[in-house]
């Protein structure tokens, strides 16, 4: 999620006791976002206005988390009122002005069905993320015509045209100036990883058309709305939907970890008892020796939100489902060393590496639960390393946002990219507001000519089949 714990006007907390959550999407933390009370804390920070806004925002978000497309909300409520209301007028016939010769009873009956319709079927998590139009529309939407109203920058929360502020990754967040390098060489990071294949399982529970669309159609579903990713390694929100992404495209940026803890869901049992501490040491699990901060954070994290599923995760699979959910996340199965067979499913054969993706995962060191600490447990600085991902990530931000760019565009008829700039997506002056106090690089220009070449690299990288690896390789 967002800040967890960090400063304010009325308490002061240094930067070594603050601690940000990366939140991989489906991969649990939302109830921390509860426990560190920061829907309280970013209404109180707004105006009218924006209190309000969020107020709403965080409201409609645990809405989507109980049901893809809620019902029982109090947007529908206020429309059933509006409803019986229009319906009295109109059988008693009130004498009402009319507007553009329609009664009155007409308009706030139709305003009720729209309203209902929109925020029951349209703005619901299936809708706005995997139909692609309405998902642009959304990005404009929240980010222009309503003035930025349902971003909290200060608490890394919200949404705008970036798409959802909590599920930003961490070289994004530090591109887009939400963090500054120096906050994150100071601070606590921590990020929740699990299982692939329950994430897809998840995913599916959350993103599904409803109970008539079965697992396998919406795996294949889902890997055809990933195509810009598995093309040419997209990660821009305007082309890949959050959900999408694999979970070290969050954590890690050109096989180098960015955040400091990195935790398996399965392990965080392991903190509640004495003995599962004990443990946790035995087998060197993720959540021994954390730091104290992220330790804490953790023993008092609730698991809230689950959504009941019909059976176990891994009885939803056949061996169809199996492979294509290994050829979509296989790289997340290297990093985070999850095994690529179903231990509960023996009649499944697990999927084959091949040697290009064993030779792609060698740039991934072994990941770290403290990548701060060196081997002699020292805290060391990774200022250089946080500074070299936000130069990166703003370089690709301003060529894309470059007039070339656009003439490039249009002589291409690159639809997308033209739809982006029409829609005001390619336009950053946020962005530059953001970093306008920052001294200017005199190696600017020569970096970012390295950070372009390294960018090529990264989508050659994030290819997921050796045909599509190949065809990453001719665009780059």
């Amino acid at each position: 999620m967002p800040w967890l714990i960090k400063s304010t006007p009325s308490k002061h907390v240094p930067l070594s006791g603050q601690l940000f959550f990366v939140h991989v999407p489906r991969c649990g933390g939302t109830s921390l976002m509860q426990h560190f009370s920061v829907p309280q804390k970013v209404i109180e920070s707004r105006g009218l206005l924006g209190g309000l806004a969020m107020k709403y925002f965080f409201m409609r978000y645990g809405e989507l988390e109980k049901a893809n497309f809620p019902v029982k909300t109090r947007e529908n409520a206020v429309c059933v009122s509006l409803l019986l209301l229009s319906l009295v007028l109109y059988v008693n016939d009130a004498p009402l002005p009319a507007l553009f010769g329609v009664p009155l009873a007409i308009w706030l009956g139709s305003l009720a069905v729209f309203i209902s319709l929109f925020t029951t079927i349209v703005c619901t998590a299936p809708v706005i993320g995997r139909i692609t139009p309405v998902h642009r529309w959304y990005l404009w939407f929240v980010h222009y015509p309503l003035f930025r109203l349902c971003e909290a920058l200060d608490w890394c929360t919200g949404t705008n045209k970036h798409g959802y502020i909590m599920h930003l990754t961490a070289p994004k967040l530090l591109g887009y100036g939400y963090v500054t390098p120096e906050q994150m060489d100071g601070m606590n990071s921590l990020a929740i990883v699990r299982n692939p294949y329950s994430r897809m399982v998840s995913m599916y529970g959350y993103n599904r058309f409803g109970e008539s669309e079965s697992f396998p159609t919406f795996v294949r579903r889902w890997k055809k709305l990933m195509r810009h990713y598995i093309e040419r390694g997209e990660k821009e929100e305007w082309y890949t939907p959050c959900h999408l992404l694999p979970m070290f495209e969050y954590t890690h940026f050109n096989g180098k970890q960015l955040v400091q803890s990195i935790v398996k869901q399965e392990e965080l049992k392991l903190l509640k008892t004495k003995e599962g501490t004990q443990e946790a040491i035995k087998v060197d699990s993720t959540v021994s020796d954390l730091p104290d901060v992220v330790r804490d954070a953790l023993l008092g994290m609730p698991h809230t939100n689950s959504r009941k599923m019909s059976k176990k995760w891994y009885d939803f699979y056949d061996q169809e489902t199996m492979d294509l959910t290994y050829e979509m996340y296989k790289r997340d199965f290297e990093v985070y060393a999850y095994d690529a067979a179903i231990k509960e499913r023996p009649d499944l054969k697990p999927p084959r590496k091949n040697r290009r993706s064993a030779l792609g995962a060698l740039k991934f060191g072994s990941w770290s639960r403290n990548s701060y600490m060196n081997d002699e447990g020292m805290r060391v600085s990774q200022a250089n390393l946080f500074g070299s991902v936000k130069s990166s990530e703003r370089a690709a931000m301003q060529r894309r946002s470059s007039t070339t760019a656009l003439k490039r565009s249009l002589v291409a008829f690159d639809r997308d990219e033209i739809l982006a700039s029409v829609a005001g997506l390619r336009h950053n002056s946020d962005f530059s507001t953001v970093m306008e106090d920052e001294p200017e690089n005199p190696k600017r220009k020569s970096y970012r000519r390295s950070s372009t070449s390294a960018l090529k690299r990264t989508s050659v990288d994030s290819s997921i089949t050796d045909d599509e690896s190949d065809h990453s390789k001719k665009d780059a």
